[in-house]
Formats: C-alpha cells, structure tokens, sequence
C-alpha cells in the first residue's frame, strides 16, 4: 500500500511537472503572438479573453458536475483577479508594441515587489528586511530593461515618441502599469484558490470574463479607434512613425490564426496549465522555472522572431531584474542548500 501510494505520488508530480512546463512555453510566446495578431491593443485583449474563454467554458461545466461549482467567495475573488488582469493585459498589449515583445515580459515582472506588500498589508505575513534592498534595485532594473536612460528602446524600430511622449518611457510604464496590476491578480488569484481547494478551470473562467471590463472601459472613453476587426497596429511588421493617426496593416486570415492561437495557447491553457503546476508544486522550483518563460521571451523568440536585439545598457536592466526575481524567490537559497546536499553524499 505505502508502494503503492508513492509510485501514484510520483506519477502525479510528473503529470504536473509536465502540465506547468507545457504553460510555461504558452506564456513565452504570448508577447510575441500578440505582436504577429497585430490587432488594436484593447482589441486584442478582448478578442484573446472572448476565444480564451470559450475554450474554459466545456472545462469548467465539466469541473462544476465533478466536484461542484465556486463558492460566493471563490466567484468574487475571481472575478475582482479578472478585473485587475484585464487592465494588465491592455497595458501590456501597448508595451509590447511600444518596447518590444522581449522587453514587456521582463517588465512584467514587477509583481514580485507588489505580491508581498499586498501580503503584508492585507494579511499581515512578515516582510523580509531584505526586500526594501530587493525592491529599488527591481525597479531601477525595470527603467533600465525598457530603455529610458536612452531616450528610446533599442528594441523597436519606429517613432520616437507617442502622443507626445517618449516611447522608450510611455511603453516602460505601460509595462510597470501591467506588472502592478499582474501582482494584484496573483494575490486574488491565490486567494480564491485557497477558498476553493481543487477547482482550477472555474476561477480561471470568471477570471477571463471579468477581463473584458477593462478593455471595453478603455475603448469607450480613452481609444480613438474602439473595437477595431480591420486594420492592425503595424506596418510591415514595424510601429509607422505616427501611430496615433496611421492605421495598421489590414488584419488578415493569418492575423485571425495567431489570434486563435493566442486565445487557446496563451489564454486558456497557458494560464489555467500553470495554475495546475502552481498548486501541486513546491513554490520554489515554481518560481524557478517561471523564470524561463520571460528568459526565453527576451534572449531567444523575441530576437529570432522580431530582431528585438537590446542595447547593453538594458540587458544588465533584465539580468537584474531576472536575478531580482530569483532572489526574491529565494532560488539562490535553494540552490545553495541543494550543492551542501550534494557534497555530504558518499562517493
């Protein structure tokens, strides 16, 4: 019985291992299929969170005659994490376009800094000392990625500014807007799973409908363009020099296919796969290969994909941004705990 219960154990962190590693590589390319789709920002977010959810819903009725439906707590939890993703994702969608898909997934990852306030604020977990020394330096890590101290972002090619601001700054807080709101999610996030131990896809579902809201919001009172279906942002594959007046490329039949892919890949199963990691998992070795999704983003598919090659200057923004994270997730520790472990072993 005790072998028999280890070798399910076993076989259960496999699959999750499997399954969190499958929704890593979604997420990876999720800046770089927002860019092929080319669609408007706010667009782009509700056409991604329409199809996205529409992919849920037969997983999650499913989930409900299984193990029943969310609790009142569980369904405003979920959607108040949608809310909040929502503005993250329309946020995210201009930084993409305004400092490269490379870039805004490092940007993103200004939530570690935002997780742990809200913790302590609001539930009163302790604080390391050491994050009021983490904390400044991922910040002056996240100017740095997007290119703020050089007038402009290496990584794109384009107008030097937009709507009379800085593009190199406008796209830098676009992405430290989307990582705030990103760290906002999480917080919520955890906090509905933990009042609905084992319902993965259904907080996922209310979670991607509530981010429609933002997008609509800001297409209704802040976008010239509303719910644009015909004409991209880009112009053979470039921001045009005056992007608050010129019009995109015309959306096409292969636009509509990376939109697909988007919404299925990089809406429902990337963030409900890495959900089903992140409960089953130690938080550390989550945490760690977490790190591979922005890494893989900015030094590989991001330059393969787009040439969004970053200046000096903003790769030691990202290598302190990246060792920020993995300090902050005490992955040092981890590692260093794991090589003494290694040492004391015979032979």
């Amino acid at each position: 019985m005790g072998s028999n219960s280890i070798q399910k154990s076993g076989g259960s962190n496999a699959r999750a291992y499997v399954i969190l590693m499958i929704g890593i590589l979604a997420l990876a390319f999720t800046a770089p299929w927002v860019k092929q789709s080319n669609f408007e920002p706010a667009t782009s977010v509700i056409l991604r969170c329409g199809i996205g959810l529409l992919a849920l819903l037969p997983f999650a009725i499913r989930e409900v005659k299984k193990i029943g439906a969310l609790n009142k707590q569980g369904v405003i939890l979920s959607v108040l994490a949608g809310l909040f993703l929502g503005i993250d994702f329309t946020a995210w969608n201009y930084s993409i376009y305004y400092v490269g898909s490379g870039i805004a997934s490092i940007l993103l990852n200004l939530q570690i800094i935002i997780l742990p306030a809200l913790a302590f604020l609001f539930d009163r977990e302790r604080v390391p000392k050491t994050y009021f020394i983490v904390a400044p330096i991922m910040i002056l890590g996240v100017i740095m990625s997007g290119g703020v101290f050089e007038g402009n972002a290496a990584a794109t090619d384009g107008p030097a500014t937009v709507y009379g601001v800085n593009i190199a700054i406008l796209g830098t807080i676009c992405g430290m807007i989307s990582g705030v709101c990103y760290g906002i999610y999480l917080y919520t996030s955890r906090k509905a799973t933990k009042v609905n131990v084992g319902q993965i896809v259904q907080p996922m579902a209310w979670a991607t409908a509530a981010q429609l809201v933002a997008p609509a919001i800001f297409m209704l009172f802040f976008s010239d363009r509303g719910f644009d279906l015909t004409h991209g942002v880009m112009v053979n594959g470039a921001l045009p020099m005056n992007p608050e007046t010129t019009l995109g490329d015309p959306i096409t039949g292969m636009n509509w296919f990376w939109m697909l892919v988007l919404g299925i890949l990089g809406q429902a199963v990337a963030w409900t796969f890495v959900q089903y990691g992140s409960v089953r998992l130690n938080s550390t070795i989550v945490a760690g290969l977490l790190l591979l999704s922005p890494i893989s983003t900015v030094a590989i598919i991001a330059i393969v994909l787009f040439g969004e090659i970053p200046s000096v200057l903003q790769i030691l923004g990202v290598v302190i941004v990246l060792g920020a994270v993995a300090y902050q997730n005490n992955l040092f520790a981890a590692l260093t705990k794991k090589t003494k472990s290694d040492k004391s072993l015979p032979g």
